[in-house]
């Protein structure tokens, strides 16, 4: 099974400016210091396998806390300051009536073809009955004239022609583009966030779609990696509407299943990323700062474990790191399977975000000789 994108080409976004990622492989490690955008690669393929989903765009935006217009204290800003958030995905962080920013994102899967550029534009608005809002053609003037109440709106051009990306904030649904969201299945994306293990509610839904399958014995051979003493996991609890759900496990050690944070940010982590990569069967798992919660004996089997799973699942795997730990271990576990490795290590010159790729063979001497690619 092939890969689903051996080529990244990113444009005007965030410190990201004009960036190709080629020779891409089945799991992919992105590598580099700090602030030369390791993670927002990760977000640019939100991005683009979602096509621009306006609920992934929020997230992205609130994970960086940078979605100020939707907080509590945001209700005496205006149309155009609630925007503002929106142009932190810009690079160089323009100012909102420089509608000549931009932002190109472009994959070259062959079986779904990917491209989004990502615009400002500014609409005239009308108000309709009960209060509605009908957004009318986009008019070449800023808001010089009050009277013609212009309003910016994010614009995604797709192959399939230009869709305005709703944000929260406008109550209508009328616009010049007849499809605010995607109307047809777009290839699975899962992220897992660099904070810890994830949250137990929210992998609920994942284990739903396990539950009862042979990937329950694949998930608790991947837990033993860590406890070896692990026998058996599930979830319990959601009976009633808003009743969290809880991940309990069964080990030697203990009489009764006991909750799975009792066993440490390790474990849940892990727990966190096999579920994902079930979740992403057929598509793409992100993972930010792989290494987090994880101890670097344990590295190398879960590594190897990520390997096999992405090829039984074809799942294309883009992880990032500044662990040389986790470098290494990333090295032993691609020189053990006909699965491609990659490593991409980016670096900043002045503003340029430079790639450098490593595939195998480069990747054996990189450890070999201790060279620096973090």
């Amino acid at each position: 099974m092939t890969v689903a994108i051996n080529t990244l080409t990113i444009r005007g976004f965030r410190a990201l400016r004009d960036v190709t990622l080629e020779g891409l492989g089945r799991v992919n490690l992105i590598t580099g210091k700090n602030n030369t955008g390791k993670s927002s690669v990760l977000e640019a393929l939100r991005i683009l396998v979602s096509d621009a989903a306006h609920g992934v765009i929020w997230r992205i935006l609130s994970e960086r806390e940078e979605d100020r217009a939707e907080s509590d204290d945001s209700n005496g800003l205006s149309e155009v300051d609630r925007l503002i958030p929106i142009t932190c995905l810009f690079s160089g962080f323009p100012i909102l009536s420089d509608t000549r920013s931009s932002i190109e994102l472009t994959a070259d899967d062959a079986a779904r073809p990917m491209r989004i550029v990502l615009g400002i534009e500014w609409f005239s608005q009308q108000k309709g009955p009960g209060g509605s809002i009908k957004l009318t053609q986009p008019g070449p003037g800023l808001f010089e004239d009050e009277e013609n109440d212009r309003i910016p709106c994010l614009v995604a051009d797709t192959p399939r022609g230009k869709r305005l990306v709703r944000l929260r904030r406008f109550g209508t649904r009328d616009s010049i583009y007849p499809h605010d969201e995607p109307d047809e299945s777009r290839l699975a994306c899962v992220y897992v966030g660099p904070y810890g293990g994830e949250r137990t509610t929210r992998l609920g839904a994942l284990w739903d779609r396990i539950a009862l399958s042979d990937m329950e014995d694949e998930v608790v051979r991947a837990l033993r990696i860590i406890d070896p003493d692990i026998s058996g996991v599930s979830m319990i609890g959601g009976e009633r509407p808003g009743m969290s759900r809880l991940a309990i496990v069964r080990s030697k050690r203990f009489q009764r299943p006991v909750p799975l944070r009792s066993f440490g940010d390790g474990l849940n982590r892990l727990f966190g990323i096999v579920l994902s990569l079930v979740a992403a069967k057929g598509g793409v798992l992100l993972i930010d700062e792989f290494e987090n919660g994880m101890h670097h004996t344990v590295q190398l089997d879960t590594w190897r474990t990520i390997f096999s799973m992405a090829e039984r699942l074809n799942v294309q795997v883009f992880a990032t790191s500044h662990s040389w730990s986790c470098i290494e271990a990333f090295q032993k576990a691609a020189a053990e399977t006909p699965e491609d490795g990659v490593l991409v290590r980016l670096a900043r010159r002045n503003d340029q975000i430079l790639t450098t790729t490593f595939r195998e063979n480069d990747l054996e001497v990189v450890t070999a000789e201790g060279i620096e690619v973090r």
